[in-house]
């Protein structure tokens, strides 16, 4: 077949099809416009999810008689100062969004400017114009999409359901209304508003009332500058993580990307605090100046390519690092008892049984105290005298001068006062109830420790383990020997299916080998190609400190549980343990007050 060249209509539908996939991408474009425009107050009209009827209304600068007759001819745009595609410092240039909505829509703009006292209305069907007409309305611009894909009837069946586009729909509104909280957005389908965000000068409360107000207790703000970057906005605890990477939002220079580079750096920051397949949750705002960054490497304008990545995730990476050490991960996730209630609605209270021994009430339902614990209450009982146990709640600044890591964010987890289950220790701090998971806290102990120092001793086995396992995860020990070794590992194959542990880190002396062998396998299986070292060595200790550790079931004293608060509170990361999972919870009164209905 000859060369030659493809009908205009068909390459209007084909450059229409890079950009436009459904109705957000429509509603993305048209809001980036506005943007562009300096609106300061946008609306969004929508019918069928978008598929029908899409309406983009903003008090922007508008367009005159002369702009409205050029705005959907390819590559005219007011976007472009000079002729540097490197330095763009607005949503465009690509010169494709109305051309490309005109080819498969039938179109309508409606459009005045400030300075003139004139209203001009444009219609397009299929890129066909059918000339100016008079109009009314104040500044700004109003373009109304009616029939989207008509032209193109085939795109139609790839679309989703009207719920599910419509919730796309929303999140392209959510995307440009974090990056904005200047101006108010206000989404109605079929005549009902959905959304409204009132404009603000704080960008944490754009932020609250687009995600919640859950997502901005259970993160810290970031603002920091280094060498012309800027990387500001808020990230989650740890604890607060997510199935997936939805709750991830990446900003360059105000424009939403999907970025590979935000989302490894983002991983590597969280490493060994997130539970395996969970993600971290944070809004980002990178502003670096506009000849460092591409915004034309994706038809859609949703990616960017940077000229220096590495640079650019090396700071994400080192500048989250600091955060999380110095604030971040030594703060468990809130809203415990409120997620509690929200999930009751379905299901019964059981009533609280008061545990009844030598005559005190427990305060916990299934709560075991010590002995010497109930000694003391009784004792207070017919003692004016305060007991032992109640000085040290009285006097919490003695226990806060325990040593705390240099920069870190200094907590105070008071008090123990029992277990529950043999399992949980509960405290009093001040006004809160803390609740830890002794095996969890002392996970984390322990993989900090390790941390410190890479190389362990081994503790020689008095009689070897002979373990039996498959070729495949022989191999997987075999390719990762040297890292095992360095842990203090050691084992011999003795045939195809056959090993044998002669000696294993000596801080696990008495542990099972074989279980400790087992399960090292199955976190090596989880490595890949993508995993820097940094990781795998995360991974494996991470494995050793899980062994090596206190664990839940085993009776601790008053005086055990309170060494281990003391220990948590000087420990880093300390808020979750090995696995990502909580350390402890935090209850404040007004946790309680929100669980027992008080107002």
């Amino acid at each position: 077949m000859k060369i030659r060249l493809l009908p205009q209509n068909l390459i209007n539908q084909i450059a229409a099809g890079e950009v436009i996939e459904r109705p957000a991408s429509v509603i993305k474009e048209l809001l980036e416009n506005a943007v562009d425009a300096g609106a300061t107050e946008v609306e969004v009209n929508v019918i069928d999810a978008g598929k029908s009827f899409i309406s983009v209304s903003d008090n922007g600068c508008g367009m005159d008689k002369e702009s409205l007759e050029l705005c959907v001819l390819s590559h005219a745009t007011s976007k472009l100062v000079g002729e540097n595609l490197w330095d763009i410092h607005t949503f465009g240039f690509r010169g494709e969004a109305l051309p490309s909505i005109a080819s498969i829509s039938r179109l309508e703009i409606t459009s005045a400017i400030s300075s003139s006292s004139e209203a001009w209305s444009i219609r397009w069907e299929e890129r066909q114009n059918f000339g100016l007409s008079p109009a009314v309305r104040s500044s700004g611009t109003t373009i109304e999409v009616r029939d989207l894909f008509f032209a193109t009837p085939a795109r139609l069946k790839f679309l989703k359901s009207d719920s599910s586009e419509l919730e796309s729909c929303c999140g392209a509104l959510r995307n440009v209304a974090l990056a904005f909280p200047e101006i108010s957005f206000r989404f109605a389908h079929s005549g009902k508003e959905k959304v409204f965000y009132s404009k603000t000068d704080s960008l944490q409360k754009r932020v609250e009332d687009v995600l919640g107000i859950s997502f901005g207790e259970n993160t810290f703000p970031i603002n920091v500058e280094m060498d012309g970057l800027r990387l500001h906005g808020f990230a989650g605890v740890p604890t607060f993580n997510k199935a997936s990477g939805s709750c991830q939002y990446f900003f360059v220079n105000g424009r939403f990307v999907k970025d590979r580079i935000f989302a490894s750096a983002l991983k590597s920051a969280y490493s060994g605090l997130t539970p395996m397949g969970r993600y971290a949750a944070a809004v980002l705002y990178l502003e670096i100046p506009a000849t460092e960054v591409d915004v034309n490497a994706h038809p859609s304008k949703i990616e960017v390519r940077f000229r220096e990545s590495e640079k650019i995730r090396r700071f994400i990476v080192t500048e989250l690092k600091k955060k999380l050490f110095s604030f971040g991960a030594s703060v468990a996730a809130t809203g415990t008892f409120d997620d509690y209630r929200e999930k009751r609605t379905t299901a019964s209270l059981h009533p609280v049984n008061f545990n009844k021994r030598n005559g005190e009430h427990g305060i916990f339902s299934n709560t075991i105290f010590t002995s010497g614990v109930l000694e003391k209450f009784s004792r207070e009982e017919n003692s004016p005298q305060k007991s032992p146990i109640q000085e040290e709640i009285t006097r919490p600044e003695e226990a806060q001068k325990a040593e705390v890591p240099e920069n870190s964010e200094r907590i105070f987890l008071g008090t123990a006062l029992g277990q529950i289950d043999n399992t949980y220790i509960v405290a009093l701090s001040d006004q809160d109830l803390v609740v830890v998971d002794q095996h969890a806290a002392a996970e984390r102990i322990t993989l900090e420790k390790l941390k410190n120092n890479l190389s362990l001793d081994s503790q020689t086995l008095l009689l070897q383990e002979i373990c039996a396992l498959t070729e495949a995860q022989i191999e997987l020990l075999e390719d990762n020997g040297d890292l095992l070794l360095k842990f203090g590992l050691h084992y011999e194959k003795l045939a195809q299916d056959l090993v044998t542990i002669s000696a294993i880190p000596a801080i696990l002396e008495g542990c099972d080998a074989k279980a400790l062998v087992g399960d090292l396998i199955d976190e090596l299986s989880t490595f890949s190609d993508s995993y820097s070292l940094e990781e795998k060595i995360n991974r494996v200790l991470s494995t050793i400190s899980c062994h090596g550790s206190l664990r839940g079931g085993k009776k601790l004293s008053i005086e055990e549980m309170n060494a281990l608060l003391r220990q948590m509170e000087r420990t880093p990361h300390i808020a979750q343990c090995c696995h990502g999972r909580p350390s402890y919870i935090r209850l404040s009164v007004k946790n309680l007050n929100n669980f027992f209905e008080r107002s």
